[in-house]
């Protein structure tokens, strides 16, 4: 998989002390980018749970905690509640900043307790890419990838150990649709709980741990095997996409696409192009040379550039002006 050694979450570069950039989007340091309540799936939750590591313990013991509230519990996996889906929503300027959406597995030392088993959503975002917009895109059919798995993997782990036939499909439906107004004072409905687990009731840790048994030994054929048809078509998706990472070819023609250049420092300009979390930096040089992209070949360009602005770009510069969108390819 890519290395992506620019979000670096150990020593946080969107901190307010990790970055001299004009009016950068700073996240909160007792939030970090942890300020959402990613989706569990049951077989991920057993994972959790029977991982012996001193550095999972906390981990463990926050999951436990969700699991006794019985708050977005299921047989599928543990959700975030309604009344953290309309703060995540309609608050303005949250991502990163608001600490009432922190997290649940997210320490007072500023580490996820369950990063060994956080799922794709976790284990996809960056704030900032090697790659920018190219990077991004890769990253982003890789979650959707992994979401699918997850979700239909979730799915069989449930029928396979029997939570109900008849009364599986609606149970989820009613779970993932549904609001339980008790949600909003940090409860549940007894009645509904009983009826969504079963005979599993008061044994969800144990369920859990089964369904990491169960899906453990599966191979990525066995996988594509139980799982529908859009997984085979994301998986050629994510494929596509990391040829096109894996390559540094450069448009045949190319097109500035103008945007709006922050000063940053002496003579040179930060442009915020695939995201408010990755600015990109130039020199004043590079930014009045832009100009000459305006859909003829690129060589043409370059050469135009050259003999009338006295300034040589390098592939690899040209490449990250593509990759981050400030030069997009142009065709006739």
């Amino acid at each position: 998989m890519p290395v992506e050694t620019r979000a670096t979450c150990d020593h946080c570069v969107m901190l307010p002390a990790e970055t001299a950039l004009p009016n950068p989007t700073f996240f909160n340091p007792h939030t970090k980018c942890c300020t959402y309540q990613p989706a569990i799936p049951n077989f991920l939750a057993g994972r959790i749970l029977a991982d012996p590591g001193p550095e999972a313990a906390m981990g463990r013991a926050s999951l436990e905690r969700r699991i006794a509230a019985r708050v977005r519990v299921s047989p599928f996996g543990l959700s975030f509640t309604r009344t953290f889906a309309l703060l995540y929503i309609h608050s303005r300027d949250a991502f990163g900043r608001d600490a009432a959406l922190r997290c649940p597995h997210f320490s007072d030392s500023g580490t996820c307790g369950i990063w060994r088993h956080r799922p794709g959503v976790c284990a996809t975002w960056f704030c900032k890419h090697e790659r920018g917009e190219t990077s991004q895109r890769f990253w982003g059919l890789t979650d959707k990838l992994l979401r699918e798995i997850e979700t239909e993997v979730a799915i069989w782990c449930a029928a396979k150990l029997n939570v109900g036939a008849a009364a599986l499909f609606r149970s989820e439906s009613d779970f993932t649709n549904q609001a339980d107004a008790a949600e909003l004072d940090g409860s549940s409905s007894s009645t509904r709980y009983s009826q969504l687990w079963g005979e599993w009731a008061g044994r969800e840790g144990e369920f859990y741990l089964a369904c990491s048994a169960l899906v453990e030994p599966l191979t990525w054929d066995a996988l594509r095997a139980l799982c529908g048809p859009r997984v085979g078509v994301l998986a050629q998706l994510v494929r596509d996409a990391y040829d096109h990472l894996s390559s540094a070819a450069i448009p045949a023609r190319l097109k500035w696409e103008s945007t709006n250049a922050v000063p940053a420092g002496h003579r040179h300009y930060a442009l915020t192009t695939y995201s408010p979390h990755d600015p990109l930096v130039i020199s004043e040089r590079l930014l009045d040379a832009l100009s000459y992209f305006d859909g003829r070949p690129t060589e043409d360009a370059l050469t135009a550039i050259r003999s009338e602005r006295h300034v040589s770009i390098a592939p690899a510069l040209l490449r990250r002006m593509v990759d981050f969108g400030v030069l997009k390819a142009h065709s006739l």
